[in-house]
């Protein structure tokens, strides 16, 4: 009886040991993140090249993360196809375990995700779930251009075809335009400069009728420019521009707001299975809002701290859906020849 009992344990210790090891083996990311976190350091994958204004963003939110998380956070780069190099190796090649990050230019990278057909989905195998900011896209002309409202503007490209600078096609201001003329029978052709710089002065020097940029390009020419009006009421803004009023409000058009916006992201898998993680980041994410050295932060990187603002999932989810849906109205017309 003895012998036999012993065999019987030693059978059961053998299968136990077996599948804590099978368990170890395959576990699933879920539970490698399990227990307090975060307890080591986090990754962000930048889907553009260093140096850029993401980077400057992103930085300024984890020099403050930093002091309530706990950790510090390493970043790599990873720039080409409008963001869809960083996108697919974020979603296929970082570990889901709530410890790799997305921070998105999400306007642009979104309208790729729209018009290029990537392997990922948005938000099936990424989510944004932070907006962090955003600059309002406007219509703007040089100083010396007839064109003094929208009105005149839309009523020219009635008659013939106005021409509009854009930095590049895949932009947020290119829906905007696209979808006004849409709207009020009016012929725009977008013309790509490769730059906010030469796209300013394509306007200012007549080589196109308009412009359409960020609002913040707008601004810093000065008296070199006049901004007729902008896709996103923001009072900040607004109140440099001379107020220039929103499009919808001009024509009664129902564009969603479009802006350069900004925010953080996750694998969805992260998101929707692991609470723990998933509540830890958007609470400190949040409580950066309103941490008086987040704005520190961006003087010390002399970097402007008007649009940053703080938008929930929900309010990302409406950004990807509004953002996809335009973008693949005008995926033709968008794509980079």
């Amino acid at each position: 009886m003895t012998d036999k009992f012993l065999q019987m344990n030693r059978r059961l210790l053998l299968k136990t040991g077996a599948a804590a090891g099978a368990a170890g083996l395959f576990a699933p990311s879920l539970l490698r993140a399990q227990g307090a976190y975060p307890n080591r350091n986090i990754n962000i994958v930048i889907a553009t090249g260093q140096g850029g204004g993401a980077e400057t963003t992103a930085r300024c939110f984890t020099n403050v993360l930093r002091t309530d998380l706990g950790v510090d956070f390493e970043y790599e780069f990873h720039p080409g196809a409008g963001g869809q190099v960083g996108y697919e190796l974020y979603a296929f090649k970082r570990d889901r375990d709530g410890y790799n990050l997305l921070y998105s230019n999400m306007h642009p990278e979104i309208i790729t995700y729209a018009t290029q057909n990537p392997g990922y989905k948005l938000p099936g195998d990424i989510i944004h779930f932070a907006k962090t900011g955003g600059t309002p896209i406007v219509i703007y002309v040089g100083a010396n251009s007839p064109f003094q409202s929208l009105e005149q503007l839309v009523d020219e490209a009635k008659k013939r075809t106005v021409t509009v600078a854009t930095s590049r096609l895949p932009h947020p201001g290119s829906i905007g335009v696209l979808a006004l003329g849409e709207a009020q029978g009016a012929d725009f052709n977008l013309i790509p400069f490769g730059g906010g710089n030469p796209t300013s002065m394509a306007a200012i020097t007549g080589e196109t009728d308009c412009a359409v940029l960020t609002a913040g390009v707008a601004i810093s020419l000065g008296e070199q420019v006049r901004v007729l009006g902008t896709f996103r009421d923001v009072p900040e803004f607004n109140a440099m521009m001379n107020n220039a009023p929103t499009v919808n409000s001009v024509f009664g058009t129902t564009i969603p707001d479009l802006e350069l916006s900004q925010g953080w992201a996750m694998h969805t898998e992260v998101w929707e299975n692991m609470p723990e993680v998933r509540e830890r980041l958007v609470t400190s994410i949040k409580a950066t809002f309103t941490n008086p050295e987040l704005k520190k932060q961006f003087e010390a990187a002399n970097y402007p701290y008007d649009g940053i603002e703080y938008g929930d999932e929900t309010v990302c989810g409406e950004i990807v859906k509004n953002t996809t849906e335009l973008a693949q109205r005008y995926a033709d017309r968008l794509r980079d020849s």
